[in-house]
């Protein structure tokens, strides 16, 4: 559990992270080969720039490291060579000391990171687990259900698209997560009776204890097979390290599974702009009254500020209910407001709701063909949880 990280991965028998330490010219990588052999899970290989060629199969590693003994025109080349032969792998960088121009010049690269040398233990292991990450969670995809306002719905939304996934989307495709980031009331976990009693107090004075190995200690896994990450810890809220401990669980949450779904609170974090910059598809959960209709439009500025015009805000009016006479407020005066942001209808289930909750169940335990349960499907199937946004 990353108390420290030579101590964390030493629980694994074998060595599971693959590693190419590259030494470019005129570099000595003593130091740095000492490091490595002193965790027992990695398992690196040391190529000499004589022997870097088209035969290496730099690709089939989780991380490079390239160990170079300046940044001179020689070296500037061999990293070239190495990105050409594996464009797409995390890189690691270890240099003397680089002047301003010189360090520009390295993260043309797209280095995943850079450490000047001497390099530390803790370090250097800190940034190897970060392209460990990075390289796992290329493919998988993180969807934020965010609530617009407090009693809009979403949490037990986001319990329900994380059911649906797990047992109708993507059943046969990877493993299916609800991270629940409400920590003021913690309530994916009391809504389908799986109260966590894990105190994240104890981790949260060293949030680099978060790992691989940490987040199967405290996930739970629900009988419809999707897992649980829910925790009633409000004082996460304001301690000073409730930041860096919410985007490392949330950085090791998405390299765990292949399809993860957060219950987003509507009110302000120091990290809610974190999340909202890296997720793949963002659901804004709303009411059709005009509070929440304003909220939910300064919150849709607000996305586009952080991620562009052209990323896909969904909106998504909850407790939808159809009436003869119309609503107070109409699909042509909603579409008004909203102009090219999509808008989705999910009609009202408060029966189904309300007892599901009682019971401590998905909605699915209840009516598996409920129209509520129709709707989110088909919504889930519209926005194409399945193909990555771009």
């Amino acid at each position: 559990m990353n108390l420290r990280a030579d101590e964390s991965l030493s629980m694994s028998k074998q060595p599971n992270i693959q590693l190419n330490l590259v030494n470019g010219p005129g570099a000595v990588s003593t130091e740095l080969e000492g490091l490595l052999e002193a965790n027992r899970r990695i398992l690196f290989s040391a190529i000499d720039e004589a022997d870097l060629n088209l035969e290496t199969h730099l690709s089939n590693a989780d991380v490079t490291i390239a160990n170079l003994s300046g940044l001179n025109g020689e070296n500037v080349d061999f990293l070239n060579k190495i990105r050409g032969l594996a464009p797409e792998m995390p890189l690691i960088v270890t240099t003397p000391p680089l002047s301003p121009q010189e360090t520009r010049i390295l993260f043309k690269f797209n280095v995943l990171d850079w450490l000047p040398s001497p390099v530390g233990g803790d370090e250097l292991m800190d940034s190897i687990f970060k392209g460990v990450r990075a390289r796992k969670t290329h493919d998988n995809r993180v969807h934020a259900v965010v609530s617009t306002v407090g009693g809009a719905g979403a949490t037990t939304m986001a319990v329900s698209m994380a059911d649906l996934a797990a047992t109708k989307l993507f059943s046969k495709k990877g493993t299916v997560a609800l991270f629940d980031l409400d920590f003021s009331t913690g309530n994916c976990g009391f809504v389908v009776n799986m109260v966590s009693n894990f105190n994240l107090a104890n981790v949260v004075a060293t949030p680099r204890r978060v790992d691989g190995e940490f987040i199967r200690v405290i996930r739970q896994q629900h009988e419809h097979g999707f897992y649980l990450y829910s925790f009633k810890r409000p004082e996460l809220n304001t301690d000073l390290n409730g930041y860096e401990l919410v985007l490392r669980m949330l950085d090791a949450v998405s390299a765990e599974h292949e399809q993860v779904f957060l219950d987003i609170p509507y009110y302000e974090t120091e990290w809610k702009d974190d999340v909202l910059a890296a997720v793949n598809t963002l659901t804004l959960v709303t009411e059709l009254n005009l509070p929440a209709i304003k909220h939910t439009l300064e919150l849709v500025e607000r996305i586009k500020r952080l991620r562009g015009d052209d990323f896909p805000v969904q909106v998504v009016f909850n407790k939808w209910e159809s009436r003869m006479f119309g609503q107070r407020i109409g699909t042509r005066r909603l579409k008004e407001l909203f102009g090219d942001t999509p808008l989705h209808y999910v009609p009202q289930a408060g029966n189904l709701i309300g007892e599901s909750i009682d019971r401590g169940v998905p909605p699915s335990d209840i009516s598996a063909h409920s129209k509520y349960l129709r709707a989110l499907q088909n919504y889930m199937k519209h926005i194409e949880l399945e193909e990555p946004v771009r």
